[in-house]
């Protein structure tokens, strides 16, 4: 979700070592939500970050209405790929095609007339996969675009 270049040249890549980047979202996956996340360049092809994700959303039927909600937070380690494209034809400078992995921990509450048993807050492991893309229409402001499990998202992000 998350990736930036530190260099002030005017042709630096989209992604670098020392590249940092702060990504903040909409999402879906669990309902309507937000996201927000952190990520460094390690190498010139590998990021490490953060990310926190929290939406909620109800669900109303006749019989009964609940909510879910939903927060998320974890480290995600990201292999960005956009220099082997440059001979396609994509602007290395402007655009960072990346894939990733991310694991946390996340917590679920349920609240309302579910069931007369059950309503609560479960916690547990956060695990999935990503894949996406950012475009910088300025040297440190891009917008970007990401699919994955347990969520989604679009949003704007920055260099810094």
């Amino acid at each position: 979700m998350l990736s930036c270049v530190c260099s002030i040249t005017a042709n630096a890549q989209a992604f670098q070592k020392g590249t940092k980047n702060f990504s903040v979202g909409l999402g879906g996956g669990y309902g309507l939500g937000l996201n927000a996340g952190v990520d460094v360049g390690i190498s010139d092809v590998v990021s490490l970050g953060a990310i926190g994700a929290f939406s909620s959303r109800n669900y109303g039927y006749s019989t009964f209405d609940y909510r879910v909600t939903y927060v998320g937070i974890g480290g995600r380690v990201g292999v960005h790929f956009g220099k082997f494209l440059k001979d396609s034809g994509i602007d290395e400078n402007k655009f960072d095609p990346y894939v990733g992995l991310v694991a946390g921990f996340r917590t679920v509450k349920v609240g309302g007339t579910f069931s007369q048993y059950y309503s609560g807050v479960a916690g547990g492991v956060l695990l999935g996969g990503y894949g996406g893309i950012r475009y910088y229409f300025k040297e440190k402001l891009g917008v970007y675009a990401e699919g994955g499990f347990p969520y989604s998202s679009l949003g704007v992000t920055f260099k810094f």
